[in-house]
C-alpha cells in the first residue's frame, strides 16, 4: 500500500516555521505584535557577492560531466519520488482530522491585512462560517491543479501579515500563504466550502485551503493515464503554456511526444481533461534528468537572482522551494520545510562542532557538490563546491541581522537567490551577536542515496 500524505503537523513543522521567522539570517522576518516596523536596509550588498562568482560554472570540477548518482540509485529516487508525488490519489479518505484541519479557523484575529487594518473577530467568524467545519469531511475525491496554486492556511486570498504591509514584495511574509502548488499536481479534496469557492485538499507537501477554480476532480481513468505517462520536466523558466499558464522548473507533466506535453484543464462538470500542447525544444527533459554537476549547476544558475517569497507567494520562491524545485528533475523529493528536507537524505550531524570554521572543514570534507543540503533552523541551502579554499552554498537568502541600535529588530536584505561562502555578512561591522548562519548550521545532508 502506498503511503499517503503525513499530517497537518508533521508536513508544515510548525516550530519550525516560526523558528524561519526568528531565523537570523533568511527565511523571514521576526514576527511582531506591531505596528511598528522593523528597519530593513535595501540596496546594500555584502562583500561575497562582490567577490564570489554568481555563476556556478565558476564552481564546476574537471567531474562536470560525471553521473553524481548510479543507474540504481537514480531509478531508486525516481521511484520514491512518484509514490510521493502521486500519494494523495492512493488515499481512500482523508488522513486529517477536523481538529487538525481547523486549527486556525478556531483562534482569535491576528495581524494585519494590509499597511492599514488588522483583521477583525467578525472577519475571521464570517471565514470559519463559510468553512463549515461542521460537516467535515463533506468531500473525497481525487484532483488536480490546473495551474499553479496557493496552498493557504485560511480560505481567503487576503493576507496575513505581523505588521503593516503596503506592498507585500518589500514584506513577503503572508503568514497565510503555506506553499505554492505547480500546476499537475495530483491532491485529495476533502471538504468543500460553503460557498463553494475553496477546497481543503491534503497534497503531497502539506494540507490546507485551495481555491476552487485552481483544481479539477479526477476521474480514475484520468489518475491512471496521468500516473502512468513518462514524466516531462521543465528545465528552463516562464514557458508559456495555453490558457496563461507557464512552466518553469519543479513542474512535472505528462511526455505528449517529442517537444509537447500534456497541461491538465477542466471541463464544464468541473472534471480534470487532458490537453496537448507544444513546448520549446530544450525547455523540458525526460525525467529523471541524469544528474550531473553540470545539469545541476545549469538549472541552478536560471534562479540566481529571482526574488524571494515566502511559501511561494507572489510566485516566487523561498529557501525551500528553491532546494526542491532545483532537484525535481533529477527525481530527488524533498518535503516542504527546511527541517524536513535536512532529514531527505543521509543526514550527517554539524551539531557537535564549534564555530564556523570547524564546519567548514566537515562539509569540504565529507559534502557532495552539488547533491548535498545545509541546513539551520529554519534556512536550508544547497552546497555546489568550493572557492579559494572554502565551501560555496546557493541559496535563496532573505536577509541578515544587524544591530543599528539598542532593542532594533534590523536586517540587511539581500531577498533573492545568491552564491556564497558559508559565512555572508561575516564583514559586517554592526553582525547582531557577531553570529553568521556558519556558526548555526546543524546537519549536512546527502541527497540521493550515497553519490559518488
Amino acid at each position: 500500500m502506498r503511503p499517503g500524505p503525513a499530517s497537518l503537523k508533521s508536513l508544515l513543522g510548525i516550530p519550525c516555521l516560526i523558528a524561519c521567522f526568528m531565523l537570523l539570517s533568511a527565511c523571514g522576518t521576526a514576527q511582531r505584535p506591531a505596528p511598528s516596523r522593523p528597519n530593513y536596509s535595501y540596496g546594500q550588498e555584502i562583500r561575497d557577492l562582490r567577490t564570489m562568482p554568481q555563476n556556478l560554472e565558476s564552481y564546476l570540477g574537471s567531474d562536470r560531466n560525471q553521473p553524481i548518482l548510479s543507474r540504481s540509485e537514480a531509478a531508486s529516487a525516481m521511484s520514491k519520488w512518484n509514490t510521493r508525488f502521486f500519494s494523495s490519489w492512493h488515499m481512500s479518505k482523508p488522513s486529517i482530522s477536523r481538529k487538525e484541519a481547523e486549527l486556525m479557523l478556531k483562534r482569535k484575529a491576528r495581524g494585519w491585512k494590509n499597511g492599514r487594518s488588522q483583521w477583525q473577530d467578525h472577519e475571521w467568524q464570517a471565514m470559519r462560517s463559510n468553512a463549515g467545519m461542521n460537516s467535515w469531511p463533506n468531500t473525497n475525491a481525487k484532483g488536480i491543479t490546473i495551474r499553479s496554486a496557493n496552498l493557504r492556511e485560511m480560505p481567503t486570498t487576503e493576507g496575513r501579515y505581523s505588521e503593516p504591509t503596503s506592498n507585500p514584495r518589500e514584506n513577503p511574509f503572508d503568514l497565510f500563504q503555506y506553499s505554492r502548488l505547480p500546476m499537475g499536481m495530483p491532491v485529495l479534496l476533502c471538504h468543500k466550502s460553503r460557498d463553494g469557492r475553496w477546497y481543503y485538499a491534503e497534497t503531497p507537501l502539506a494540507s490546507g485551503w485551495i481555491a476552487a477554480n485552481d483544481l479539477a476532480i479526477v476521474s480514475d481513468s484520468f489518475a491512471d493515464a496521468w500516473e502512468g505517462a513518462a514524466k516531462a520536466a521543465f528545465i528552463e523558466e516562464n514557458i508559456p503554456l495555453a490558457g496563461g499558464r507557464t512552466g518553469e522548473i519543479g513542474v512535472v507533466l505528462p511526455s505528449a511526444g517529442a517537444n509537447a506535453v500534456m497541461i491538465p484543464t477542466r471541463d464544464s462538470q468541473g472534471y480534470a481533461a487532458m490537453k496537448a500542447v507544444q513546448v520549446p525544444g530544450g525547455s523540458t527533459a525526460s525525467m529523471p534528468m541524469t544528474m550531473t554537476p553540470a545539469n545541476v549547476a545549469s538549472l541552478g544558475n536560471k534562479m540566481i537572482g529571482q526574488k524571494y517569497g515566502w511559501g511561494g507567494m507572489l510566485g516566487l520562491r523561498d529557501c525551500s522551494s528553491m532546494t526542491r524545485d532545483l532537484m525535481t528533475p533529477f527525481g530527488i523529493w524533498l518535503p516542504r520545510n527546511s527541517q524536513a528536507q535536512a532529514r531527505a537524505g543521509n543526514q550527517i550531524s554539524l551539531s557537535g562542532l564549534s564555530g564556523a570554521s570547524a564546519k567548514e572543514r566537515a562539509v569540504l570534507a565529507q559534502g557532495v557538490p552539488f547533491a548535498s543540503l545545509l541546513t539551520l533552523k529554519g534556512h536550508v541551502t544547497f552546497y555546489v563546491g568550493s572557492y579559494k579554499g572554502r565551501p560555496v552554498i546557493l541559496h535563496d537568502l532573505w536577509g541578515i541581522r544587524v544591530d543599528e541600535g539598542p532593542g532594533e529588530d534590523d536586517r540587511l536584505i539581500i531577498g533573492r537567490v545568491v552564491v556564497t561562502g558559508m559565512t555572508p555578512g561575516a564583514e559586517l561591522p554592526n553582525l547582531h551577536n557577531n553570529s553568521t548562519i556558519g556558526d548555526r548550521f546543524h546537519s549536512l545532508t546527502i541527497l540521493g542515496g550515497s553519490p559518488r
